[in-house]
């Protein structure tokens, strides 16, 4: 973020200076001082935003972990305070979390993001759930145990990703995600309940204060009583949500992209998509630009989904982009490069998998990159690198690809311990 009118920029010498000269202790907030998002992190672009604050050039609803004394303004003392904490705070591990399952038991293992990708496997002492998968919300890891499970596990990636609290999301709930807005409200679709969680990413050791709302989407519901609620995103103040509307595990009516007005937690919008069974084996919902990505799998096994967009602006979808004919199978998982390419993992008919490279603009399919028996995530790590988890069953582990063009950088999986099931970065 950059300021707008150079005349009145705060220079940041002054501000090394302030942080030199302070001498006295501000209040500690329940937010770090300058966490204008609650995320545990202070970052140079919320320091900018409080002098930003301070200038009368943005407003303090727009930082409020930045006016920690609560007088509605942002004063010198607090932006040096927030600063003392981006000096101070300790830089997180750069990681690969890889969750790891057979599916009967879970824990978690680490991979470095840079050559030689050292690893840290799983072991007993770490454990999750059997059905696990992980999402980042700044230093903290929320692992959603799924089908069987029912909790959300939150570990502390600064302290040796330690667990801090463990919350049941209700007996036989199956939880499959969880999107942030803050870090105090974050949402929890369900697949075997027709309601939405508003949770509480921060919750009490007892979890008493964890769950602080429900929605309702019996509306939505099929024969089942469910809508099966898949995946999540949140965009500015909208919650994003994917109903697969199945019965029997089989898709019955086109899938729905439900949009939810986070300030008031109403719905204001039910997005009918070009195709059933909007479906990610274990990401969320990917959001870029001005587009929401979803991949719409059908029924398994028969070439009648792919992947489509929709304009958060207009919320209109834009069909498919890629047809799963074309793709030759399901994507049941897919990462973007740029606005145009990227690549999928595709489940053929005989449920092999295999890794392709594609772009929507032309509609075309490269060669195969890579095949096995039993890919299930993939994600663009921040140097660029392909980490895809394969659980093939002769030799699972994490697989390394070069981005821009596919060359292999693993010359065998990296070991795990349990075979791998999903993937998330941390820096």
């Amino acid at each position: 973020m950059t300021m707008h009118r150079r005349r009145r920029q705060f220079p940041w010498l002054c501000v090394a200076a302030f942080v030199l000269q302070a001498t006295s202790a501000l209040p500690s907030p329940v937010w770090l001082p300058g966490d204008c998002n609650g995320d545990d992190v202070v970052t140079v672009e919320e320091v900018v935003t409080l002098v930003r604050i301070a200038l009368s050039e943005d407003d303090v609803a727009h930082c409020i972990g930045g006016d920690f004394d609560g007088d509605g303004a942002v004063t010198i003392d607090e932006i040096v305070s927030a600063v003392l904490t981006v000096l101070s705070s300790p830089a997180l591990p750069s990681v690969a979390f890889v969750t790891a399952t057979d599916f009967q038991t879970g824990s978690f293992a680490l991979v470095g993001l840079d050559p030689p990708f050292p690893v840290e496997p799983a072991r007993p002492q770490r454990r999750l759930g059997a059905d696990p998968v992980a999402r980042v919300f700044g230093r903290r890891v929320y692992v959603v145990n799924r089908f069987g499970s029912d909790n959300l596990q939150v570990l502390d990636a600064g302290d040796d990703f330690r667990t801090i609290v463990q919350c049941s999301t209700g007996n036989g709930s199956n939880p499959q995600d969880i999107a942030f807005r803050s870090g105090a409200q974050a949402y929890v679709p369900l697949l075997a309940r027709p309601w939405l969680l508003r949770v509480n990413p921060h919750p009490a050791a007892d979890c008493r204060d964890f769950v602080q709302g429900q929605i309702d989407l019996t509306t939505f519901a099929d024969a089942d009583g469910s809508p099966e609620a898949n995946q999540a995103a949140v965009v500015g103040d909208r919650l994003f949500v994917t109903l697969e509307r199945l019965e029997n595990f089989a898709p019955v009516r086109n899938g729905i992209l439900l949009v939810v007005n986070t300030a008031n937690d109403t719905i204001v919008a039910a997005v009918e998509l070009s195709g059933s069974n909007p479906f990610g084996m274990t990401k969320g919902l990917t959001v870029r630009g001005r587009y929401l990505y979803i991949s719409l799998v059908g029924q398994f096994g028969v070439p009648d989904g792919g992947i489509e967009a929709v304009d958060l602006a207009t919320l209109m979808p834009t069909g498919f982009l890629l047809t799963e004919h074309e793709l030759g199978g399901e994507a049941t998982d897919f990462v973007l490069l740029d606005d145009d390419t990227g690549y999928a993992v595709v489940s053929a008919p005989d449920f092999s998998t295999s890794l392709v490279r594609f772009d929507l603009q032309t509609r075309r399919v490269f060669p195969i990159v890579a095949r096995s028996q039993g890919l299930s995530d993939i994600e663009l790590s921040p140097r660029g690198h392909l980490f895809v988890a394969d659980r093939n069953i002769r030799r699972p582990g994490v697989r390394i690809f070069r981005a821009g063009d596919g060359t292999e950088l693993t010359m065998v999986p990296l070991f795990t311990g349990l075979p791998p099931f999903d993937l998330v970065f941390l820096q």
